[in-house]
């Protein structure tokens, strides 16, 4: 089988880079010669609910989805922290576009596979990191039944919005400061590797294939698994691609894209 997965683009706004590298790697032939692509979490830096003011905001990525699925394609998807509480944002989609088919589209919060004798593990990456006791506390409020509620019934698309376009300035001045050169990510990626480990160890397989720490990693343990991590989407530039059990990162753009 053929995999390909991507995390952490963090669309904005329609036009935006991360937006020209989302379709990019919807749009990528190989790609789309996968069984299965896996979106796992925070494509999106804040979508929240099932508003359909996102089929007009981001119309380029939902007309591309469509297209991949008037192909057959099957496109699985993990919310992240970024965007969340979407599931019947998933439904209206189908139930606008009646003639697509709703089975090749999953949500969970993860998928797990078997192929070529590995069994892999897709995730966003929160639910196995460790020591961050503070964003713990902050994904139980987000998904508790009274926000997951409020975010289906009551709240409005302009205050999500409007809280976006506040938020993107500083989300871009901070993500400028940490994948600077003097920036030092080794603590965040020998956590997130640690992390893996001690879930390894309750649940084994043998690829644990996640984004969430903007991290890029490739780590073989001693314990016989691999850690797949394709980082901030829009830093690496890349995608993880899983062919006969065989992991590696792939460019999302071609070389002759003037983009690179």
């Amino acid at each position: 089988m053929k995999f390909s997965a991507i995390s952490d683009i963090h669309v904005k706004s329609s036009g935006d880079q991360a937006e020209v590298l989302l379709l990019a790697f919807l749009r990528n032939p190989d790609v789309q010669s996968s069984d299965v692509i896996f979106l796992l979490g925070d494509i999106f830096d804040l979508m929240i609910g099932p508003h359909s003011q996102y089929f007009a905001r981001f119309q380029n990525y939902f007309s591309e989805i469509r297209n991949l699925f008037l192909k057959g394609k099957k496109i699985y998807y993990v919310e992240g922290n970024h965007d969340f509480h979407i599931r019947n944002l998933y439904t209206k989609f189908f139930q606008i576009h009646k003639d697509l088919d709703p089975a090749l589209f999953a949500m969970a919060p993860s998928f797990e596979f078997s192929d070529a004798n590995k069994k892999i593990y897709f995730c966003h990456g929160d639910d196995i990191e460790l020591n961050n006791p503070t964003y713990k506390i902050y994904k139980a409020t987000v998904t508790s039944f009274a926000l997951r509620y409020y975010a289906n019934n009551l709240m409005p698309h302009f205050l999500i919005k409007s809280i976006g376009e506040y938020s993107a300035e500083k989300s871009r001045r901070r993500n400028n400061k940490r994948y600077s050169a003097e920036s030092d990510l080794t603590l965040v990626r020998d956590n997130f590797r640690l992390s893996a480990e001690v879930f390894f160890k309750k649940h084994p397989v043998q690829a644990i294939v996640c984004g969430h720490s903007h991290v890029k990693d490739y780590y073989v343990s001693a314990n016989g698994f691999e850690y797949v991590n394709n980082g901030y989407a829009q830093h690496s530039k890349t995608y993880i691609s899983i062919e006969n059990g065989n992991i590696s990162f792939k460019p999302v753009f071609s070389e002759s894209d003037s983009l690179l």
